[in-house]
């Protein structure tokens, strides 16, 4: 539901949503990751509890520890947001890129599908190629508003089916302007 509140608001009256690409699943996985770090820095810690509690005492030792806690849990909540609202639209008008760049700041960049100059997908490191993510780079006219869709699932396949969106677009509008002329 959140996700269609966040689509709907973004659109123009008449516009049609034909394409919708989110990060790939591997992003999450790399949390999953930071939150092993922090369980077995954790297990390392506590394996030397009773050494620190005589060095520091057992108010600060627990003290420390929740605050290790609460700050390397906000840091990955923090980075899942912003992964997670990243987003990025195809209409049969334009490309929207809503990237979420910190807890409170967002940027979101458009351009007009006749506008872009090329689609390029990147996938590089061999972790890429097995799990099938990588780059789509939007290279636009604009030179500012250049798109790079980060960690997107089959990177290849997106940008071809993006590519096919904006050939379309272009064949249907161009048939129209010589048609009134």
């Amino acid at each position: 539901m959140f996700e269609t509140l966040k689509t709907q608001s973004q659109m123009r009256p008449g516009e049609q949503l034909l394409m919708m690409v989110h990060r790939h699943w591997i992003v999450f996985a790399f949390k999953i990751g930071y939150l092993l770090i922090l369980i077995i820095t954790t297990t390392i810690i506590l394996s030397m509890k009773w050494w620190l509690i005589t060095l520091f005492g057992s108010a600060i030792f627990w003290g420390g520890l929740s605050i290790y806690w609460m700050f390397f849990l906000t840091f990955v909540l923090l980075s899942w947001i912003n992964d997670e609202l990243d987003l990025f639209l195809i209409t049969d008008q334009r490309i929207i890129g809503i990237e979420q760049i910190s807890a409170l700041s967002r940027r979101v960049t458009e351009c007009g599908l006749n506008r872009v100059q090329e689609v390029n997908a990147e996938v590089t490191w061999i972790l890429q190629t097995i799990f099938h993510y990588g780059h789509v780079h939007i290279h636009t006219a604009s030179e500012h508003s250049d798109m790079i869709v980060s960690y997107a699932p089959d990177p290849v396949e997106n940008g071809n089916r993006i590519n096919t969106i904006i050939n379309e677009y272009r064949s249907s509008h161009s048939s129209t302007k010589n048609s009134t002329f």
